[in-house]
């Protein structure tokens, strides 16, 4: 009778948007705007507030799902990331936005969806004395140390990406233009140097850059969260929440 009891309890905590025997989609994006597409779409939804971050709780597609706000910057995303992690466990980490292109290949409204992310923050340069310049061409990439759960550092140029739910973005519809898998690309930087773009994707192999995607799957790696993204070239608002709404309603 007194685990009954508790269990309602808990059940009553957790509220009608969120149910304790269902898994959860945690959906992340830079902007309210990027947001309030899906936000929108939600049924029973509940706002909660942890720390500095806003999550808002319910259900879409018949999927239950969590959304929060990134900010477009990679410590921002982290911190968002790992609450939500910490606090609704979900299944899959999923996210989404605009991004600039790094394949000169891509035109605005092509959609690159994840088979890797890269945080490209990283990078070191060689010895020069002092007068001998700078050439930030030739610094070289970085690689992440990803604590294992042994306290052993692994060397991480790349961040995986569900491999079933990437199976499963084939079948989405773009409004206006390819759907390419690629490696979403994300730092605190703003490229637009076309040189500086080509060695970037040299050395991270990067199809776009956006400001936290990579981060957020980082983070979800490091926690043990698979996680997927996809990101619309010079995207408006509306346009990759389209893309998760097809895409959580396709999942099983």
């Amino acid at each position: 009778m007194k685990r009954l009891f508790f269990l309602a309890l808990l059940l009553t905590a957790l509220g009608p948007g969120l149910r304790a025997d269902v898994p959860v989609v945690l959906l992340a994006a830079a902007t309210d705007a990027e947001l309030q597409p899906v936000l929108s779409r939600l049924t029973g939804v509940q706002t909660e507030r942890r720390a500095a971050w806003t999550f808002w709780r319910g259900t879409l597609a018949g999927k239950e799902v969590v959304l929060t706000r990134t900010e477009g910057d990679p410590l921002n995303a982290v911190a968002a990331t790992t609450l939500a992690i910490r606090h609704y466990a979900p299944r899959l980490v999923i996210t989404f936005g605009a991004a600039r292109a790094h394949d000169p290949a891509l035109r605005p409204g092509d959609v690159v969806v994840s088979d890797r992310f890269a945080a490209f923050d990283g990078m070191y340069s060689s010895v020069t004395p002092g007068a001998g310049g700078i050439n930030p061409l030739k610094w070289n990439p970085l690689p992440h140390l990803l604590m294992h759960p042994d306290e052993k550092e692994v060397p991480a140029v790349t961040f995986p990406a569900d491999a079933g739910l990437l199976a499963l973005a084939q079948k989405l519809h773009p409004a206006r233009g390819r759907l390419l898998n690629g490696v979403l690309g994300s730092s605190a930087q703003v490229n637009r140097e076309a040189d500086r773009i080509a060695v970037l994707r040299a050395q991270w192999s990067t199809s776009c850059e956006d400001g936290e995607s990579a981060h957020v799957a980082g983070c979800a790696e490091l926690l043990g969260v698979p996680a997927f993204g996809l990101r619309v070239i010079d995207g408006t608002d509306g346009e990759a929440a389209e893309l998760v709404r097809q895409l959580v309603e396709a999942m099983p």
